[in-house]
């Protein structure tokens, strides 16, 4: 069975973020139709402790200032979603999924908690151009097939 062409992208490395500190990273989604992207928070001490800010933005070069945020992925915007409270035992997560047709080739990911917290975003793009054939293609240590 040939792989889906598909790839992980760890966009955020268990950054330890601190209230009103802004973890951030890149997603670069060149050919590939679908993102699914996961953003893990640690427990906080209390659960209304709720991110400030948790938010996609676009933009078709790296440039930081150039990024535009995507208005139905901007947490307690209008036209987004509502951020969840944090949790004090169990996983907090969010799932975003795009449709990167018509979007530009970067993706940004923001995330700000209000009291430190360990912050992890893992995009898996899906819908490639090309199928994968190493670990490189699909920007892992090591790519199991069986």
């Amino acid at each position: 069975m040939p792989l889906p062409a598909s790839k992980q992208v760890i966009a955020i490395s268990q950054a330890s973020t601190t209230n009103a500190a802004t973890a951030t990273g890149n997603i670069d989604c060149k050919g590939f139709d679908y993102a699914m992207i996961d953003i893990i928070a640690s427990t906080s001490n209390t659960a209304t402790n709720n991110f400030s800010v948790l938010k996609l933005s676009e933009c078709d070069t790296t440039v930081a200032s150039s990024f535009a945020d995507i208005t139905a992925f901007v947490g307690d915007g209008t036209g987004g979603f509502t951020i969840p409270n944090a949790v004090t035992t169990g996983n907090w997560g969010v799932k975003m999924c795009v449709d990167l047709r018509g979007r530009k080739r970067y993706l940004k990911v923001s995330a700000s908690p209000v009291t430190t917290q360990v912050v992890t975003a893992i995009a898996n793009l899906f819908r490639g151009e090309d199928m994968p054939v190493n670990s490189t293609d699909v920007d892992v240590k090591a790519l199991v097939v069986g």
